[in-house]
């Protein structure tokens, strides 16, 4: 189970208005997800960040109502072995990802990295890349919110192999730490 941690405009694109129950502790390693709308010249999509480690999804925005959840599960999954996680540790945790409840942002640093990336995705859109191709980039993009092995930075794929419990043998200097 997870919180889709939503802001103003995705709440409004859902539905949902007025009080929402506090949410549950996440039952999945990565933790909550926090969800955005993103405006790149003519496209819209969503953008989705996981809490604990930053790693972040980019997601249709078409369809909201009945596609979000399916949406993020699948491409967190396509995305957890992309970065090296194996099928059947992605697969646990998609499936600790549902249910899904929503509630309002809680974090201004996750909001403030997402804002951080959502520069970084229209500079990448501009580039003409794929989807994919951006969120490995956002997947290596050092981030001050995730201090790892002493440093005053991490980056988001390699916390979400540690949330994970993958051991992490990539040779220093590889494209992903």
């Amino acid at each position: 189970m997870i919180t889709l941690r939503c802001t103003q405009k995705v709440l409004r694109r859902l539905g949902i208005t007025g009080g929402m129950p506090e949410p549950a502790a996440p039952t999945n390693a990565l933790g909550d997800w926090y969800v955005n709308l993103l405006h790149v010249g003519h496209k819209q999509m969503v953008m989705a960040t996981s809490e604990r480690s930053l790693l972040t999804v980019l997601l249709p925005a078409r369809d909201l109502r009945e596609s979000l959840v399916p949406n993020l599960c699948d491409v967190t999954y396509m995305l957890l072995l992309e970065i090296g996680v194996d099928k059947e540790r992605a697969a646990r945790e998609v499936e600790a990802m549902q249910p899904a409840s929503f509630a309002r942002t809680d974090s201004r640093s996750v909001l403030g990295s997402m804002n951080d990336f959502a520069v970084a995705v229209g500079w990448h859109m501009q580039d003409r890349l794929r989807p994919m191709e951006i969120m490995l980039r956002l997947a290596e993009t050092p981030m001050s919110a995730i201090r790892e092995g002493g440093r005053d930075f991490g980056w988001p794929a390699a916390a979400a192999r540690a949330l994970l419990g993958v051991p992490d043998a990539r040779p220093a200097g590889s494209i992903l730490h």
